[in-house]
This record gives C-alpha cells, sequence and structure tokens, in this order.
C-alpha cells in the first residue's frame, strides 16, 4: 500500500473496499469501474463514490490516518473475501474500525476465492469450512447485526480475469454482479438498477446512430442494422428470462408438498428473472404452501401455545418453534426420558410432558424463551397421551393399558386423583379428555372406545364401552361429539349429550384403509384426520349430520401419527413417520396454513366481517370489522390485537370507514362520526341522522366529504369539514331496485380516485358520473352504458381515470372516464362463474380484486393495460357469502370479509420474498443445475 491520503471529495465516498492486495488488486480494479460506471450516461461524472486504496492513496507519512479518514467518510464497506484477506492484517483492522465506529448492516461480502459457507440453523457461518472471512471479526459483525451477510459469488470474476487478462465493464454476469452491490448501496431494486442500466444502454446506442447518420449515410444504415440486432438481443432475453421463469413457477407447484422448502427458492428466483403474472400470482398465494419444522428426531408429540408457537418433541427433550416461520424460540431441557406426549393448557400458561419413565413433569410457559419447571408426578408406567380439561384443572394421562386423573390446580404440586382398570391397548390408540373435564375416552385394542366419568374428586369410573374401531379418539371442544376412527376406512362421530348412550350421528368414509390421528379445530367445526399413507384430510363438521369433506393435505409419505389445531384454527401442525426404517420413533412435523376444511394462503385472519369500502386506517396497519364492531392492529405484530371495541346497534353489525387521515371513524348505523386518533380512548363526534337501515358511508379524498346511501336509497352527501356539526349538502338519485345484486348497495357507487367525481348505479343500463366539486350543486357530467345484467360492484384506480364495473354473469368491464362526458369502453374479462358483488383497485399498483358470490374466491388481475385485463391470481374462496373487499391505502394488504370472518393477503411481494427465503434454506449447487442448468450459480436468497 502507498503511505500518505489523498484529499476525497467533500461528500465522501458511496463504498470502501478492503481485499489483499497481494491477490485481488486486478479483481478489485475491474469491480471498481464496474461500479463506477454502473447506469451511467458516459457524458456525467461517475454516480458511486469508490474508494479503493491504490487509486485514493499517494506517498505520505500516515498510511493507518488515511485509511481511517476514508472509511469515516465511507456509506458502505465491501470486503473482498479469500483467505489471503481474511490473513490480511489490513483487512481486519478496517472490519474492526467499521464495527466500532459505523453500521454493521452496511458490510457486503464480495467472495473471490476459498471457502464461504452459511449455516442457516445456527445464524452463523460454519467456521469447520469458511476460510475466507475472518472468524473473530465477522463474529463481532454478526453480533452487532445478526443474520445472513449480503453476500456476492466473484470466484468467476478471478478465473476470467486469469485466463484472459481483462473483463469488459458491461459483462453481463459483472452487470448483474455489481448490481447486487449496487441495489443496497442506493436504495433501490436490483430489477429497478437493471432496468435503469439496459436503458442508458439503449439511449447510448439510439445516439450513436443519430451521430453516424449524420457522419455517413452508409454508417447510418450498418448502424441500424446493428441496433435493431441489439434490439432484438434484449426482447429475446427478456423473453427468455419470462419462459424461464413460468417454467419455474410451474415447477414449485409440482414439489411444494413434497419439497416445499425448494419450491420457495424457486419462486423467490422465478420472481427475481422476470416479474410475470404467474410469479406475481404464485408468490400472494405461497402462504399455503407447508412448513417444515426442524425438529430432531421428533416422537411426534406436539401441541400449540399459541397462535404463532408450537411446542413438540426433539431430540431428548421439547422445544418451541415460531409457527410462522418455523424457527427455534427455545427449548425445554430432557429430563431423562423422550417426551412421548406433550399437551398445553388452552391459556398456553402450563405444558405437561411424559414419556416411558411414567414421570408427568409440567412446565410455566410464562415466559417462552425460558419455560421454567414447576412440578412432576409419577403417574403409570408409560405415558402416551396427555389431555388438559377446559379451565386447566385435570390433566388425564394415558399409558396404553391405563387411564390417569392428575390434579393440576396447584401446578407445582400436581397429583394423581384416579387411576382405571387396565385394558389391552393397540398401538395408535389414544385417549381425550372433553372440555369441562368430567369425560375420558380411550382406546383399546379389542376394537372398542371406553368412556369414563372424572368425578369432582379427580375419581375415575367407567360410563358405557362403544364398539368402533379406536386408534385414534378426539372429543369437540364442546364435548358434544366424539370421533373415533381405526382400521375400517371410517371416522364415526358421536353425540355425547348422555354419555352413557353415546350415538352414532354420522359416518365419514376415509380414502385410506387406517385412520391413526383424529383433531377437532377450536371451534369444533373443522375435524382433520391423518392416516397411514401420509395424508391429511379435513371434514367440514360445522353439521354433524351432514358433514363435508373438504380438502387433503398430502406431503408426508407414511403414517401421521398426531394432528393439531392452533387456537385460532388457522394453523394445522401434523407430524409423520415419514422414512420407513428400524427406527419408527423419528417423525417429522409440519405446519399448514388452512381456513376451515380448506388450505389458506391468507395472512391474518380476523374473527369479524362487515367491510366497508375503506376499511383500513392510512398506514394499512389498523382495519375496522363492523360485526363485531372493533378496530384491530394487524401489521407489526405477532398476532392481530384488537385495539378498541365499537358500539354495536344491531345483531348484523354495521359498516364503519375510515377518513382518510385516520382520525376519525363514519359509522353506518345510526349515521355517526367518531374521533379515533387513540383507538383506545375514542369518543362520539356526532349522531347526525338516525336511520332504519344500516347506511355504506365512503370519504372524499380530502376526507371533507362523506357519501352515505341506504339499501337501495338515495346517495346523500355531508360536508364533514368540522365533524361535530356535520351539513347535509344534497342527494343523487335512489338505485331501481332490480338494478343491483346486492341490495345493501355496499358498491354500488364510489368516488373516482382523487377527483370530485362519484359513479353510482341507477339503473340496468347506467352508471351515473356525478360532479361534486359543489357538493350542494352536484351536477350530472355523463351516463356509462352498462348492462343489461345486474351491476354487483364498482371500483376506479387511484387517479380515477378507469371506472371497472362487475356484474351479475361474472364479468367485469373497464371503462375509460377520463372525460366523464364520453365514457370509453375499454376491455372486459368473463372469469367468474357466479356474480361479482365487489371490486376493489390497489391504490399503489395496477392490480384489481373481485369476488365471486357463488364460492367467495377472489380473482386479481394485472390492469396495467385496462383494454386487455391478465388474471393474475385466484386466492382461496371463503366458501360462504362475501360482504367486503378492500385493498389498503398502501396497497400492502388485501382484506376479504365474508360470514366466518375477515381474512388478509399480503399483495406486496416484498415482505413475501423475505418470508419464502427465511422459511427456507439457500438452494444447493446440486438442485440449481437441475432447474436451472444453462444459468451460473446464484442462490437468490443467499
Amino acid at each position: 500500500m502507498g503511505v500518505g491520503a489523498e484529499e476525497a471529495r467533500d461528500d465522501g465516498y458511496d463504498v470502501f473496499i478492503s481485499y489483499s492486495q497481494n491477490l485481488d488488486r486486478d479483481v478489485a480494479a475491474v469491480f471498481q469501474r464496474g461500479m463506477e460506471n454502473f447506469g451511467r450516461p458516459w457524458y456525467r461524472p461517475v454516480r458511486l463514490r469508490v474508494f479503493r486504496d491504490t487509486t485514493h492513496l499517494s506517498a505520505g507519512p500516515d498510511l493507518q490516518g488515511g485509511i481511517e479518514k476514508a472509511l469515516s467518510r465511507s456509506a458502505w464497506l465491501i470486503v473482498m473475501a479469500s483467505p489471503r484477506a481474511a490473513a490480511s492484517p489490513w483487512v481486519r483492522a478496517e472490519i474492526d474500525w467499521w464495527v466500532a465506529h459505523k453500521d454493521s448492516r452496511r458490510i457486503l461480502l464480495a467472495w473471490t476465492d476459498g471457502d464461504l459457507e452459511w449455516d442457516p440453523a445456527a445464524q452463523d457461518f460454519d467456521w469447520s469450512r469458511t476460510d475466507a472471512l475472518p472468524r473473530e471479526q465477522m463474529e463481532k459483525v454478526l453480533a452487532a447485526a445478526p443474520g445472513c451477510p449480503r453476500w456476492v459469488d466473484l470466484r468467476w470474476l478471478r478465473a476470467q480475469i486469469d485466463e484472459r487478462g481483462q473483463v469488459p465493464v458491461n459483462d453481463p454476469r459483472l452487470v448483474a454482479d455489481v448490481a447486487e452491490f449496487a441495489a443496497p448501496v442506493q436504495g433501490r431494486s436490483k430489477s429497478d438498477l437493471i432496468g435503469h442500466h439496459l436503458r442508458l444502454r439503449k439511449r447510448r446506442n439510439r445516439t450513436a446512430g443519430a451521430t453516424i447518420l449524420v457522419l455517413a449515410l452508409l454508417l447510418t444504415t450498418a448502424t441500424w442494422f446493428g441496433l435493431a440486432a441489439d434490439r432484438q438481443a434484449d426482447i429475446a432475453a427478456t423473453r427468455q428470462l419470462s419462459a424461464t421463469s413460468r417454467q419455474l413457477v410451474a415447477e414449485a407447484a409440482t414439489i411444494q408438498h413434497a419439497q416445499p422448502g425448494l419450491a420457495r427458492q424457486l419462486l423467490v428466483e422465478a420472481y427475481r428473472l422476470s416479474h410475470t403474472e404467474q410469479a406475481v400470482g404464485a408468490l400472494l398465494t405461497s402462504a399455503d404452501i407447508p412448513r417444515v419444522v426442524p425438529a430432531r428426531h421428533s416422537s411426534g408429540a406436539l401441541a400449540f401455545v399459541s397462535r404463532s408457537l408450537l411446542v413438540a418433541s426433539s431430540g431428548d427433550g421439547l422445544a418451541l418453534f415460531d409457527a410462522r416461520t418455523g424457527a427455534q424460540v427455545s427449548e425445554l431441557p430432557p429430563r431423562g426420558s423422550r417426551p412421548l406426549a406433550v399437551a398445553v393448557s388452552s391459556d398456553g400458561r402450563l405444558l405437561a410432558e411424559g414419556g416411558n419413565t411414567g414421570e408427568v413433569r409440567i412446565w410455566d410457559l410464562s415466559d417462552r424463551r425460558k419455560p421454567g419447571r414447576l412440578g412432576s408426578v409419577r403417574t403409570l408406567s408409560t405415558v402416551r397421551d396427555l389431555s388438559f380439561d377446559e379451565s386447566a384443572s385435570v390433566l388425564v394421562v394415558g399409558s396404553g393399558t391405563r387411564v390417569a386423573a392428575v390434579d393440576v390446580r396447584d401446578p407445582a404440586r400436581p397429583r394423581v386423583t384416579g387411576v382405571s382398570s387396565g385394558v389391552t391397548v393397540s398401538l395408535g390408540s389414544g385417549t381425550a379428555i372433553s372440555g369441562d373435564g368430567t369425560l375420558v375416552a380411550t382406546g383399546a385394542a379389542d376394537d372398542k372406545v371406553r368412556v369414563l366419568r372424572v368425578s369432582g374428586s379427580g375419581e375415575l369410573s367407567t360410563l358405557t364401552t362403544i364398539d368402533a374401531p379406536s386408534a385414534a379418539v378426539s372429543f369437540s371442544p364442546s364435548g358434544h361429539l366424539l370421533a373415533t376412527a381405526g382400521e375400517d376406512r371410517t371416522v364415526r362421530l358421536w353425540d355425547m349429550a348422555r354419555p352413557r348412550r353415546p350415538e352414532l350421528r354420522t359416518a365419514l368414509h376415509s380414502p385410506s384403509e387406517s385412520v391413526r390421528s383424529v383433531a377437532f379445530s377450536a371451534d369444533g367445526r373443522t375435524l382433520a384426520t391423518g392416516d397411514t399413507e401420509g395424508s391429511v384430510h379435513l371434514w367440514d363438521v360445522s353439521d354433524p349430520f351432514r358433514p363435508r369433506q373438504g380438502e387433503t393435505l398430502d406431503g408426508h409419505t407414511f403414517v401421521v401419527n398426531s394432528l393439531a389445531f392452533s387456537p385460532d384454527g388457522r394453523s394445522l401442525a401434523s407430524a409423520a413417520w415419514d422414512t420407513v426404517s428400524e427406527e419408527l420413533s423419528d417423525n417429522t412435523v409440519r405446519l399448514w396454513n388452512v381456513h376451515g376444511a380448506r388450505r389458506s394462503s391468507a395472512h391474518v385472519f380476523l374473527p369479524g366481517d362487515g367491510l366497508s369500502p375503506q376499511p383500513f386506517a392510512p398506514t394499512g396497519g389498523v382495519v375496522v370489522t363492523g360485526r363485531p364492531g372493533a378496530i384491530w392492529k394487524v401489521d407489526g405484530v405477532p398476532e392481530p390485537r384488537r385495539l378498541a371495541t365499537l358500539p354495536s346497534f344491531r345483531s348484523g353489525g354495521q359498516e364503519y370507514s375510515f377518513s382518510p387521515d385516520g382520525r376519525t371513524l363514519a359509522a353506518g348505523y345510526p349515521l355517526s362520526l367518531w374521533e379515533v386518533s387513540t383507538p383506545e380512548r375514542r369518543r362520539e363526534h356526532a349522531r347526525f341522522r338516525e336511520v332504519e337501515d344500516p347506511q355504506t358511508v365512503v370519504f372524499g379524498l380530502d376526507g371533507r366529504l362523506l357519501a352515505a346511501r341506504e339499501p337501495l336509497g338515495a346517495v346523500r352527501l355531508w360536508d364533514v369539514t368540522d365533524p361535530d356539526r356535520p351539513r347535509s349538502k344534497a342527494e343523487l338519485p335512489a338505485a331501481k331496485p332490480d338494478a343491483l345484486i346486492d341490495h345493501k348497495g355496499s358498491s354500488s357507487f364510489v368516488f373516482a380516485g382523487d377527483r370530485a367525481l362519484i359513479a353510482s348505479v341507477r339503473d340496468r343500463k347506467a352508471v351515473q358520473l356525478w360532479d361534486v366539486g359543489r357538493p350542494d350543486r352536484p351536477v350530472r357530467r355523463g351516463t356509462v352504458p352498462v348492462g343489461p345484467w345486474r351491476t354487483g360492484s364498482l371500483a376506479t384506480t387511484a387517479d380515477g381515470g378507469t371506472l371497472f364495473v362487475g356484474d351479475a354473469r361474472g364479468g367485469m368491464t373497464a371503462w375509460d372516464i377520463t372525460d366523464a362526458r364520453r365514457p370509453k369502453r375499454l376491455g372486459a374479462s368473463q372469469r367468474h362463474s357466479g356474480a361479482i358483488t365487489h371490486l376493489a383497485a390497489d391504490p399503489v399498483r395496477n392490480m384489481l380484486a373481485g369476488v365471486d358470490e357463488t364460492n367467495g374466491s377472489v380473482r386479481l388481475w394485472d390492469v396495467a393495460d385496462p383494454s386487455v385485463p391478465r388474471e393474475i391470481a385466484l386466492l382461496a374462496g371463503t366458501g360462504t357469502r362475501p360482504s367486503g373487499l378492500a385493498f389498503s391505502p398502501d396497497g400492502g394488504l388485501l382484506a376479504v370479509s365474508s360470514d366466518d370472518g375477515t381474512q388478509l393477503w399480503r399483495t406486496d411481494v416484498g415482505p413475501i420474498l423475505q418470508q419464502l427465503c427465511a422459511q427456507s434454506a439457500p438452494i444447493t449447487e446440486a438442485q440449481w443445475k437441475e432447474y436451472l442448468p444453462d444459468r451460473p450459480y446464484d442462490p437468490p436468497c443467499a
């Protein structure tokens, strides 16, 4: 290195390159040129200021001072990782200085030589296989900024320099790799940067063509052909990337059950290659891909602690896992025998576990990261089943031959209160306790289920015996139903209203010969069964007399031993012997997103419905439901949190809409305004109109105008500039009775984006466009000639220039209403099978959502070109009549409500990509070669 520092620019450097001069001098020089020239027109100075010692240091006495001065004036540090760099005292000193004085998250790695291996489980480098980085310094970096650092493999660059002596700045691989570094430095996406780079390249070509045209006709002709070839090459390259992206989406769909982690990696790479509608749609629905929990040598014992926390046996003990990502949160130390059974109290406070020694241990889960042991009791010879009653007063223990009741009202001193007589129990036979703790059911080898009563003192007595195969038993949460299953392809539901005389209500016929596990959801409306072929079947048992088979969850390959629903019924955990070997006690654990008896790709579920067209606060993370009236926080928290409960004046609820500033809430029954700047301390501004029926209420963009419509009534305009004194301004004509599908009229009128224009359904033939620039004197500007079908819903783009109309036959039509006097039909889509009762346009992206009245399915379109709407995705239907549909103002969430609640989907692909990477290990080089043989290995989540 030279000595002394050249004076840097007043505004410093964007990047400081730390490297080994002995090894990486040429690589660093090429990389520096690539960074400085990336996305830069030839006539402008460099965009990124890159510090490298040989170009910015001259002879002088103070080497260290010069380096530190440059570091202090740099925004990012790029370390060229190689064994020689790892051993270099200069590189080590530069990293140490950065960790001590700068943000460690702004360290990027360029891998030029040696070995580099990240261990996702340990969240650290595998130092037994990594020699390209200084361990001491990187441990300091990871301590300051946990998580996998961003790195790019530049070993190919070294090889090409060694072979050819140089690499051109416009080399496609160099451009792509430089973009990986430039993206975080400039705070932009890689695709945007490359697109900008290509646009500059095209601009350069056009400029060159114009110059040559002036110089000579012959050269102009030659240049024209060159540019045409270049454009054709770009088009061909874009088409190839799109085709590869679509192929990866298709491949991911075929392996998402067998190899969910690899499927996630393929989807991320598909989107990285090209933002095709197939890739976007697959990302939006990717939450229904199962997650594999990294439980080691699990016995299959599992239970949910909360919606987002699962406990499962792992190794010789138990571990708590984040149900959203599958990551381990904490572990309970092993205590002798391997846990064979686990149970959690309904409030998530107590955990019981037991194994071959017959000892049952009770744990306090108040601190999920450091569970504390409370007490233990020796019960039976072995523990195979555990169940708490609803109040966590009684714990039932099943051994395979006997059943014991344990009083756990004082969990520090549990005591056995009763033990049943011995019976012969077959492999897999289970034990279950009713929610009120009064009944116990246990299976036996003689194809019988024994029902026992638990007395107030905890003693057990036999009530009756049911003749039914009993490999698995489970009570519904209410205790009114008992499910039994076994070797005869049948799951039986028994009415336990009279425990001494259970009545068979219905029999479910399983596709498999044997059912080995059963579980009810917390609301008792869904039953899950696991069979010996590795399939999990969902059943809708909301009507026990007429149960309906739902979806089948495939992915396991052998016996499904355990099933458990999360408290909210939105997640299902399954454990199965997926590898047939002599050691059949090793299970794999999977997590599935479900909604009732169907898989679900929704991000959040709320136990409320009745969405208005404006249910979101401006930030998008707060949403209001009308039945029950409640304000919920849904983003940035592990689970949805109710911020406030709103008054309800009718059993059917009412609609609430947020004002654009989020400070005011309009209620449709009675018509009123509420101050909700702090939801916990809400207050009523004004109740300005008593109405017979609930009204749909919608704010104008500036929040000063409120439009309200009763079912089939007129649209009344209110000036709410002063929310304590709203003033009635005017009325728009009512819709005719036969004009609408939904007589509530919740989607029968809409403000046209940021314009003072309202579109309102008048009759089967017309949607009227009203200028409300003067709310006291609205003027009809034009009419959109719809029909002959009834109108189901309206929506407009954020700029108010395009109107979308959904009709009774499932069609969606787009209209140009830029000139309200002369609307023009743009295009249409006929994809829904039932009426489109609700439409919503994404205020940020060119995306439109429509919901089908028949099954509640939600279809998403790309409407960047409204004349040719392109379907992006079909989100799983709710199965019941929809009651609301809306995008959040930031476009990050889509909410859909129906009679059984509200589901929210993420529509911003950024968080989805992050989650997919967090839930899967990076694609291996062998897997990459299998699916992308023509592209260099470049894992998308590295």
